[in-house]
């Protein structure tokens, strides 16, 4: 008889000591653990725009800026830089009044990451860059100053710029979870 319950006894000890307390929502968790599916490193986008087109002769220049996160989950930033300035191509930069596109994206630390000044007409540009060894955490702006003109009777003399910020994160994505950028 005695045989015959020391089997028993050690299972009700290790069921016991198993399902009570610390050591029981362990053995759960790992239990779930193991249910769910695989992890996957899932890069998303978030993106910052600005664009601004003129539509009559502005003499104050427009003044905007935006601000933006950057965290430990940011792996690239990359910036898009387009300006249509009409008649560039004929007239050069004046001094006293001049149409023009300043912008600059600003670190946290008040140090400037990118920054452009342009009086002409600029083709769609791209400029990647890329954490070393990571980026400054914390909220950066996005500060554009621009002058320029344009007219809405035809519509065919209208300065206009286009920056756009994709800011490329990865975060681990579970199977049963919803996706990163919700």
């Amino acid at each position: 008889m005695r045989v015959k319950l020391l089997p028993l006894f050690v299972i009700m000890a290790f069921m016991t000591s198993s399902l009570s307390g610390c050591m029981g929502l362990l053995q759960a968790r790992e239990s779930l653990e193991g249910l769910r599916g695989d992890s996957l490193e899932v890069e998303y986008l978030d993106k910052v725009t600005m664009v601004h087109t003129f539509t009559t002769l502005e003499i104050a220049p427009y003044l905007n800026d935006t601000t933006f996160s950057i965290d430990s989950s940011v792996k690239r930033i990359e910036i898009y830089f387009k300006v249509a300035i009409s008649g560039s191509d004929q007239f050069s930069c004046l001094e006293n009044f001049t149409r023009y596109v300043r912008a600059e994206v600003i670190k946290p630390s008040d140090s400037v990451l990118w920054s452009v000044d342009v009086c002409e007409d600029v083709s769609p540009t791209v400029y990647d860059f890329e954490p070393s060894p990571v980026f400054e955490y914390g909220d950066w702006i996005l500060d554009v100053e621009a002058r320029g003109w344009g007219e809405t009777t035809l519509g065919t003399f209208q300065d206009d710029f286009i920056i756009i910020i994709n800011i490329y994160r990865e975060c681990i994505q579970y199977p049963e979870e919803p996706p990163c950028e919700e």
